[in-house]
This record gives structure tokens, sequence and C-alpha cells, in this order.
């Protein structure tokens, strides 16, 4: 049998040509998409300022969650400053030194962390010139300054500008990332948090294994996690932790659509293969094949072809990785100086899945023809039923059902749970449509039979009758495009949906005049009583951004941990600052100790109502629980989470405002811009307040587009393969046509009109499929059943699609007519 399938490939060469070009594109993609998960597991980024640290310690920055990921806190977890001496006192260690980070800003506004000048060891950072800083108002700085030993330099910390004297200049030993040292009073000055450290950089005795010294430490100080080699970078730099989770989340989602896309595009691939062949098969019948002989033989011929497709498809995989992994850089999902991990792994995946998706795709395509009557087989090689069998029918249903169900599903299940079924509804509505897919041929031509029946065009009259003659042809035309319109659809809208409400309430929730925010990425809290003594202001009112840990629901049942936006706010004239749209309580409770306000969405995801205990984790690993004493409906826009800026500044990193909100409707605008600008300040209007989570929504939306379009582009070759598959095969009909007097005018015109027939309804199908998730989205985020859809992107989508889909019917119909002529 292997022989005679390794014959039957020589002899199909040009069917088979498809699979293997499905097959290998699949497995280029899976693979891809396996090592950004695999870099979700073992990826991280190098040390950089605690380079030379042989271990470096600190909290445990994550907290475990049972049959799920590990949660990472936001914000960084802090050390006691007892653990520097604890660890010093370790045999092995030659010293250990606290680090703190403080972001400091430019005179022209650029940020740069500063450190004490002892963990400038831990870089290591040499000093050239001058002496180390030992005033409150001395810095060491690096060559990007441009400052000599004694001159003067101005930086800021949370929009409070001090000039300091450059006490000497300093390079790193290996090009690590400039930055600027003060003494240890000054950075103690500047440090929020009094009495603790962010993390310990230690330097071993000589001869000492770091791997060891990492467990002595970890055995002799409790609450410690020691890094060592690359996975110092981890502790260094917050965002990789958070990266990896991350990619973990987004690849493993794009991961399952690929699959899923590729088993739809491979089966469809292999039914028109195997539906070419049928005349071939039915002659195998006749002459005493059996079944389970020519389904063995179909299965043998396909995993020869996709095992070799699938080898050489998943090299490539491996760049296509390193280019999503730098446009995912790019889009500060991950953060710069992330390394992918890559091993055999993804690849040994991608074979696998591709290969074990083409068999199952060639048993499912194969059965039916190859279990039919050789009489049977043989009619149905000249004409195709459209009839589908009762379990086909009631599969498809179901499915169809299933996908209406979980659309609208957010009507009943609010927050994450609801939002995330809906999404992936589309899975379902577009698998029951390619079930379906000879019915959704059959309904259109049932339309448009009677106008192509009175055509006096010869040409439509083919177009129609080849199509009645032949449905299962053009569903196999029909469900992959109506699959890439859909997906394409839900990916690009539900970011648009959800960004659009998001703006709408943070628009029509800002009551205040003016948002005033600092170089530097922080305003100090000292200067809100500074701005709120400004002539003509009335209120001030700081905000202060931030993530919390909490546990989440579905259906009442635990459902993990998910960080959600907190905003701490000041309640004293909340009202003239912000509308959060209170629906229960009152947020002029927020002042007192231990209390919170949450939105809507989170209240009725978690089952809480004012009264209710919160229980939850701040950014900073410390635990929480606060009485609910309102909540509210704007929480896309501000974050599911308010509770008293005093209460939650202590747990953020920087201990810095994001920003303030001011209302003085009787200050000069010219004269208030002029006084706070001369603070140092920016001053922006109501507009440019961006809606919480804005920046974070915007990376992972265009991370989906960007994997998204190389979905697309995946499904758009796959697709223009299967149709000129399709159409290559219709050579002998093509001929007799043309021996009974047709015109290769005629014929052209003829399948144009039988691809316009199918993009037309490729494009109806793929937007009605798109439109329930896409409803039940737009229900979730904002009551209200109306996505907003971009038109232009539409147009595109469905232009491309219509594109796609004729121009590989005309390509390949003139090559099979200049073919005939040969």
């Amino acid at each position: 049998m292997l022989t005679f399938a390794k014959a039957s490939i020589r002899h199909h060469r040009g069917g088979f040509a498809g699979v293997f070009i499905a097959v290998f594109l699949c497995a280029a993609l899976i693979t891809a998409l396996g090592v950004l998960i695999e870099s979700g597991l073992r990826g991280g980024t190098s040390p950089q300022r605690l380079q030379a640290a042989d271990v470096v310690v600190g909290a445990p920055q994550s907290i475990p969650v049972p049959e799920d990921l590990p949660a990472v806190f936001p914000e960084r977890v802090l050390l006691p400053a007892t653990t520097v001496e604890e660890i010093e006192a370790i045999p092995g260690v030659r010293s250990a030194v606290g680090n703190m980070e403080i972001p400091l800003a430019t005179a022209e506004g650029d940020p740069v962390v500063a450190a004490a000048w002892e963990s400038a060891a831990l870089a290591p950072y040499d000093l050239t010139a001058g002496e180390p800083p030992q005033a409150p108002d001395e810095a060491v700085v690096d060559a990007s300054f441009n400052a000599a030993p004694g001159s003067r330099i101005v930086l800021s910390h949370g929009g409070i500008p001090t000039e300091y004297t450059v006490s000497g200049t300093a390079a790193p030993v290996d090009g690590s990332n400039p930055a600027v040292f003060l003494s240890s009073v000054g950075a103690a000055a500047l440090w929020p948090h009094a009495g603790s450290v962010a993390t310990v950089g230690v330097l071993a005795e000589p001869g000492v294994n770091p791997a060891q010294l990492a467990a002595d430490i970890e055995a002799a100080v409790s609450g410690v996690v020691s890094y060592t080699g690359d996975g110092r970078g981890e502790v260094e730099n917050l965002g990789g932790a958070g990266a990896r989770s991350m990619l973990l989340l987004l690849s493993g989602s794009l991961a399952g659509i690929a699959a899923m896309t590729a088993v739809f595009v491979t089966a469809g691939t292999l039914s028109l293969s195997i539906l070419s062949r049928r005349r071939e098969f039915a002659m195998l019948r006749a002459i005493g094949a059996g079944a389970g002989q020519t389904l063995g033989l179909v299965v043998r011929e396909v995993l020869l072809v996709a095992t070799a497709a699938a080898v050489l498809g998943a090299i490539p995989g491996f760049w296509l990785a390193g280019f999503l992994g730098g446009q995912f850089t790019a889009a500060g999902v991950i953060p710069e100086g992330f390394q992918l991990a890559f091993s055999p792994l993804p690849a040994v995946g991608a074979v696998l899945v591709s290969v074990a998706a083409a068999a199952g795709a060639s048993l499912v395509s194969a059965r039916g023809t190859v279990r039919a009557a050789p009489v049977t087989a043989l009619r149905e090689a000249v004409t195709e039923s459209g009839r589908l069998g009762r379990g086909r029918i009631i599969t498809g249903l179901l499915l169809l059902g299933a996908g209406l169900v979980a659309a609208l599903l957010p009507a009943a299940v609010p927050g994450r749970a609801g939002l995330a079924s809906a999404a992936s509804s589309i899975l379902l509505l577009v698998i029951g449509a390619g079930v379906l897919g000879p019915w959704i041929v059959t309904g259109a031509l049932n339309m448009v039979a009677p106008l192509l029946r009175r055509s006096r065009s010869a040409s439509l009259v083919l177009a129609g009758a080849g199509a009645e003659a032949f449905p299962r042809r053009l569903a196999a035309g029909i469900v992959p495009l109506a699959l890439a319109l859909s997906l394409g659809s839900v990916q690009f809208f539900l970011p648009t949906t959800v960004e659009a409400e998001a703006q709408r309430q943070s628009r029509d929730g800002v009551v205040a005049g003016y948002l005033v925010s600092a170089p530097g990425g922080g305003i100090a809290p000292e200067l809100t009583d500074t701005v709120a003594a400004l002539p003509g202001v009335e209120t001030t009112t700081p905000v202060a951004s931030s993530a919390l840990l909490a546990q989440t629901r579905f259906l009442g049942m635990d459902d993990g941990v998910q960080p959600v936006g907190v905003q701490g706010i000041a309640s004293e004239n909340l009202d003239k600052a912000l509308d959060l749209g209170v629906r229960d309580g009152s947020l002029d409770r927020l002042s007192e100790p231990g209390t919170v306000a949450v939105s809507t969405a989170l209240a009725r995801e978690s089952g809480l109502a004012p009264g209710d205990t919160f229980g939850f984790h701040f950014g900073d690993g410390a635990g929480g629980d606060a009485v609910v004493v309102a909540t509210y409906e704007r929480g896309l826009g501000f974050g599911d989470v308010a509770m008293d800026n005093a209460a939650l500044l202590p747990h953020t990193t920087t201990g810095l405002n994001s920003h303030l909100l001011l209302t003085a409707p009787n200050a000069d605008p010219a004269e208030l811009v002029s006084a706070l600008e001369g603070l140092g300040l920016s001053v922006l209007d109501r507009e440019a307040l961006d809606a919480a989570g804005s920046a974070e929504r915007s990376a992972e939306s265009w991370v989906n587009v960007l994997a998204m379009l190389i979905l697309l582009g995946y499904l758009a070759v796959s697709v223009g393969n299967a149709l000129v598959m399709s159409t290559a095969r219709r050579r002998p009909e093509m001929l007799l046509l043309r021996r009974l007097g047709a015109t290769d005018g005629q014929l052209r015109r003829m399948t144009g009109a039988e691809s316009a027939l199918m993009v037309a309804a490729a494009v109806v199908v793929g937007t009605v499929l798109a439109l329930p998730p896409l409803m039940g989205i737009a229900l979730n985020v904002s009551g209200q059943p109306v996505p907003t859809i971009q038109p232009f992107v539409y147009l595109a989508l469905a232009g491309g699609t219509a594109l796609l889909g004729i121009g590989a019917v005309a390509a390949a119909t003139r090559f099979a007519l200049r073919t005939e002529h040969s």
C-alpha cells in the first residue's frame, strides 16, 4: 500500500501540491506561536543594572493560583531593609547591597532611573572622573548628560525640580543603560518606602557557586526569592514576568484559533483533492478494493505529503516567531531586551499537530467518498448532491445554536467571562456554518436561480447550472472566505468596541476642566497643595493609578485571580472632578478607612453589593479587605475599583500620583496654564485624559491585529490555493463546453459569475456570523448590542475577500484554458 500511495502521489502531483502548501503554512504558523508560548514559560530579560551581582534577592512577585498560572503583582513587592544585614551574614556573601529605583526626569523631560551610589557596584559602573556623591544635592551621571564634575544639572522627581552638583561621572563597564546615582541621603529622601528596599544585590566570595549561595539565602532568610543567571533580569525588570503571562495568554488563544483554522483549511483542501478523484476511488471499489483499503490508501498518501510539508514548514516558523517577538516589543507588550526561548519543541509540536490535523481531515473528507457504492461514486463524479446526512445536519445546527448561546451569554454573565464567551463564539459559528456548507450554497442558489434561468447570457446560465450541479465545490470556496471575513471582523472590531466605550465613559466622567501631569511618569503628593493655592483654582483632586489582584467568579464559582484597575482619588469635592456614574451607595465614604467603591461589572461578576466585604491584594502584594460603599457604572473608563488616594499611594512603587484634576471656573485660562507650566507641570484638557488601561488595551489590540493579519495571510494563501485547485480540476468540463461551441470569453465570464456568487455568499455569511459575537461584546461593555465597526476596515476586509475569491478563480481559469489550447 505504501508503494501504491507513492505512485498515486506522483500521478496526482497537482492535487497534492495544494495539500502540501496548506500543511506547510500550518506548520510554520503553529511553530511561531509555539515559540512564543515557550517564551512565556522560559523567556525573560537579561539583567542590566544588576548584572554584576552573582545573586539577586527579591520578594515573591506573584501568588500561586490553583490550576492556573501564578498571578503577578503589578507593583514592586518590597523587602525590609534589615534583609540586607541578614543576607550579608550568610557564609559565602562578600557584600549585599540594597537597591532602590527612583524615577526622575531631566530638564528636557526625559525619564531616567536613579539609585544610590552603592548600587553602582551592581551594574557595574566605574567612576571615570570626580568623586562619589556625599551631600543630598550631589549626583554622579554618565556621559549622556555632557556634564563635567562641578557643573550643575536640574533633575525633577514627581514634578519637583532640584538642582544637583555633578560630583563625578561614571561609565558602565559593558554598555549598560545609563543612569543617575545619588548619595545615600539624597536617594533615601526621594525613596517613598522608608525602611524597605526593592531588591538586594549579592556579591559572592571568590569560588562560591551562585546557585548554591542562592539556595542558602532562601533557606536562611524567610520570604525571599533568589535569582541567578538570566533569572536576575526577571526581578530587575518587572515587565518580564508580566510579559511572559501576556505571551502565554495571547499566543495560547491565537494558537487555538490557528490550529482550528489550519484544520478547517486543510480539510477543505483535502476535500477538493478527494472529490477530484471520486472516479478513481469508484473504480478501485469496483475491482474489489474494500472501503478500509481505499481509506487507508488516502491516509497514507496524506501522511507522506503532510509529514514532508510540516517538517519543511517548521523551519520558517522560527523566523516568523522572531518577527512577531520584535513587533510585540514595539507594541510594548514585552519589554526591551526580552529574549525569546528557542528550542526544537515548538517545531516537533507543530509537525505533530499539522500531520495529525491533515490525517484527521483526510479521514473526515474521504470517509463518505470511499464508502459510497461504486455506481453512486461514479454518478457523483459527474454531479454532486447538496443533501446532507442527518448526523451532519444535527451537528451543524447544534454548533450554530451553541455559538449563538455563547455570543449572547453576556446578557446573563457579566464581566470578563461573558466577554470571553462572546469573543470565542465565532469559532463555534464558523464550524457550524462549515458543516452546513452545502445547505448554505443551496439556499443562495434558490434565491438567485430564477434570475439566472431568465438571463439571456449564456455565461450566467452556465454559471447557474454549474453551481447547482456542484454545490459542494462552491461550498468549499464560500466557507473559508466567510471564515476569513468573520474572524477578521471579530478580532478587529472587538478592541474598537471596547475602546470606544472606555473613551466615552472617560470623556463623560471627567467634570474637571484641567488635567495636570509631570514629566517622568508621576506627580508628587506635595504638589497638590501647591497647585491648589494658585489663583483661581477651586478644587484639586489627586488621582493615583495601579492594579489590584482580585478573586473573580463565573456562574457563582471561583474562576481565578485577575488584575483589576484601581484609582486612588481624594473624595473631598469629588463631584466637581469626576462623575463615575454612581448606581448605589455614596463615594463620600471613601475617606473612611477600609472602604472601596467597585464598578457594576465587577460587582455583578463577583457578587458584591454595598455593605459587602471585598478581599484583594494590592499591587505590591499586601493583602486587603475593604467594605464596598458604592457601585458605579463607568468602570471601563476609570478602572473597576476606586479607593481613597492616601490608602493607595503607599502601595505603589513610585509613591506618585498619576495626575491632578483641577476645577477653576473663575480662573483666567492663560494665566493658570502659565502658572502651572512655571511649576514645571504639563497641562492638558479633558480630551487628553486616557481611559483607564487604554495603553494596555492599545498594545493588546495591536498585537491581536498583527497576529490576525498573519493568520489572514495564511488563510488567503490557503484559500487561493484551494480555489486554484477547484478551478483547475474543471479542465475536462471546460474542454467539453468549448467543443460544444462556448468561447473562451464565455467560459471566463461563466467562472467569473460563479466566483461572484461565491464571494457574495461568503461576504453575507461572514458578516452574519460575525454579528452575534460583536453584539454580545457590545452588550457586555456598554449594555447596548451596538458594536463599534469601522466602515473602512470592514470594506477592506470584504474587498480583500472579494478580490481573493474572484482573482484566484480568474487566474486559474486563464491557466486552465491556456493549458487546454496547448
